[in-house]
């Protein structure tokens, strides 16, 4: 059972940093499980109170999930030793006025949901409603969501599984994303990092007229995938330098565009500046989890007269629902990226498999059915 402390930081924590209205935890009704980080790469399944729905709120009982990268951090990271070096990156997510970080705010990290609504005060959803639910800033990792009706999002039911589905989370973010590039007509397009971001954007480009796609990665069984997903060459870090790779690739034309979709600390943001050509275009994709101005390569990206573009997040129901068509039309296979499922009581096995890659694992699914 989840102490009243600590029910009581994580109410405090969320409504501070997110706005969430305090009658939604002042009013609670039962007991529901969910995920605590503990500490350092430790997952436990805890309890706490389910929030009380307010007007044009949704209620909906989770039944296929799955991890993202940007759920890494959270579990892999040691959050108290980087505080103690004064590195608050996720200062939106972790309250640092404890002396000790830990536990983490219960529900973190898990974003990326679908499941049927249980109970709704609005008027556009109703009991029994096959949904995607959108959760505040990755607060997700609950049996239930209670949200405001305009995060969540009615999808079609039948044509293809649960977990194919889910993937109109990740996949509506790329659509979002895809609004910052130019044309592709004709364009080789690269794409740094062939992790389930980096195989997603494979499978669009083609489809928006990219006459070459090359992945890039480390691992040589995503390059497989990527190839699968509609990458046409690939270049393997583990073999030698990517730039080489490409300049003989491209007869030394380099990329029109480098996609970065790693992220993280390994400021593959560096790389992609010398994968483009001179007046290419890098889109940053993958999220960022340290400061990596010192490191950019300001005046190599100035002198090639680079454009560089940012996206991050997609909260528009239009994208969203356009992947979900997408995937229940077929119009992109995506069950290459599902490697690995798992019920909601192995969590900590989950997120093991996914951050360490364990088994070729890309996509990895928590079952709450």
């Amino acid at each position: 059972m989840l102490s009243a402390v600590l029910v009581r930081d994580a109410r405090y924590t969320i409504e501070r940093e997110f706005g969430l209205l305090s009658s939604h935890w002042d009013s609670c009704i039962e007991q529901v499980k969910a995920i605590q980080i503990t500490g350092p790469r430790r997952a436990e399944i805890i309890e706490v109170e389910m929030p009380k729905l307010g007007v044009g709120d949704v209620r909906v009982k989770l039944q296929k999930t799955c991890l993202c990268g940007s759920d890494i951090p959270f579990f892999a990271y040691d959050q108290q030793a980087l505080a103690d070096e004064g590195k608050r990156n996720f200062s939106g997510h972790i309250d640092y006025a404890h002396e000790s970080v830990y536990p983490l705010a219960p529900g973190l990290s898990l974003h990326e949901c679908v499941g049927v609504v249980a109970e709704s005060r609005s008027e556009r959803f109703k009991e029994g409603d096959f949904v995607l639910a959108l959760p505040f800033d990755q607060y997700g990792f609950f049996e239930y969501l209670t949200l405001p009706e305009s995060r969540i999002f009615k999808l079609p039911q039948g044509s293809v599984s649960k977990e194919e589905i889910l993937l109109s989370q990740p996949l509506g973010t790329l659509l979002y994303g895809f609004r910052m590039m130019p044309k592709l007509e004709g364009q080789t397009v690269a794409v740094v990092g062939q992790g389930p971001i980096g195989l997603l954007f494979n499978a669009l480009l083609k489809r928006g007229g990219a006459s070459t796609v090359i992945g890039i990665d480390r691992f040589r069984n995503r390059l497989e995938v990527g190839a699968t997903l509609g990458s046409d060459k690939s270049i393997c870090l583990e073999e030698g330098s990517s730039v080489d790779a490409m300049s003989n690739l491209t007869n030394g034309a380099m990329a029109d565009i480098v996609i970065e979709a790693v992220g993280h600390g390994e400021l593959a943001l560096e790389s992609s500046v010398d994968l483009v050509r001179q007046e290419g275009t890098v889109l940053a994709f993958g999220v960022v989890d340290t400061e990596y101005v010192d490191r950019f390569p300001l005046g190599k990206a100035f002198y090639k007269n680079l454009t560089i573009k940012h996206t991050v997040g997609a909260k528009d129901e239009g994208d969203f629902l356009a992947a979900a068509d997408m995937i229940a039309n077929r119009e992109v296979d995506l069950k290459p990226l599902i490697t690995h499922t798992l019920p909601f009581e192995e969590a900590q096995r989950a997120y093991e498999l996914f951050v360490d890659r364990e088994d070729n694992a890309i996509k990895v699914i928590i079952d709450f059915e």
